[in-house]
């Protein structure tokens, strides 16, 4: 299925709108955070039941003279994913992250976590529109002038949706969503960021069987302050990078 004029002019006003949220979105207040950030995803097929991930992602605070420095992340981190069957991925990984902050002590940190995806619903009428349901649980090390463990878990809800074709594939565009809350178990973690919520919407483009990019807004809601209310807004321009090796239903990727 080609594309219509209707999809095409989806897929501008998509395309405009988050290019328009990175002058729009320089910092002007304490409660607010703009940030600019870069990822690259890879993916390959073990088996018929197994795939690896790993990932890389570096992101700064957003000024209006450009990358302000005044807050640095990387991340590092990589696992397995099993998939039990068409619609349930059990998933295992491990990571490392790496916080500079302006004035305040760095933190680094190491993490472990399990994963459930489910996939329901899948609606034939609207270009295969599959829903991802992630239920995520976190032990986090954290060194920051000392050593901090925590527990914490995340529930995401997601879908791609094709724009003009059936599926994603080579020649594709397609809007990827998601919407992510995360809790403490224990309340007590050392990280300022910790309790928070966050909605994304972009723009993707399948370029060939291995690669494909996607554009995308994410709004953040956090805390400011350790033991503080979650009152603090972060705006995140994304700019992501996906490759895969054998990897064919790319609407069920991690």
């Amino acid at each position: 299925m080609w594309a219509t004029h209707s999809d095409l002019l989806v897929v501008c006003f998509v395309g405009l709108t988050l290019l328009s949220q990175a002058p729009a979105c320089l910092a002007q207040s304490d409660e607010r955070g703009d940030i600019g950030r870069f990822r690259y995803d890879y993916q390959q097929s073990i088996n018929d039941k197994m795939r690896a991930f790993s990932a890389a992602s570096y992101e700064e605070l957003i000024s209006e003279e450009g990358l302000s420095g005044g807050r640095e992340k990387a991340k590092l981190f990589g696992g397995v994913v099993y998939s039990v069957n068409e619609w349930l991925r059990l998933e295992g990984g491990l990571g490392t992250y790496f916080t500079a902050r302006e004035g305040l002590d760095d933190i680094f940190e190491v993490r472990l976590w399990q994963a459930a995806t489910l996939d329901w619903p899948e609606i034939d009428a609207l270009a295969r529109w599959v829903v991802h349901h992630r239920f995520m649980l976190e032990e986090r090390f954290q060194d920051s002038d000392g050593w901090d463990t925590s527990l914490r878990g995340r529930y995401r809800l997601s879908f791609s949706v094709p724009i003009n074709r059936y599926t994603v594939e080579p020649g594709a565009f397609y809007m990827p969503v998601a919407g992510e809350l995360f809790w403490d178990i224990n309340n007590d973690s050392a990280e300022v960021f910790a309790d928070k919520a966050t909605l994304s919407a972009g723009i993707g483009y399948q370029f060939n069987k291995d690669w494909a990019s996607e554009l995308r807004y994410t709004w953040q809601k956090s805390r400011a302050g350790i033991g503080e209310n979650v009152t603090r807004d972060d705006n995140i321009i994304e700019l992501r990078v996906k490759s895969t090796i054998r990897i064919r239903d790319y609407l069920k990727v991690r």
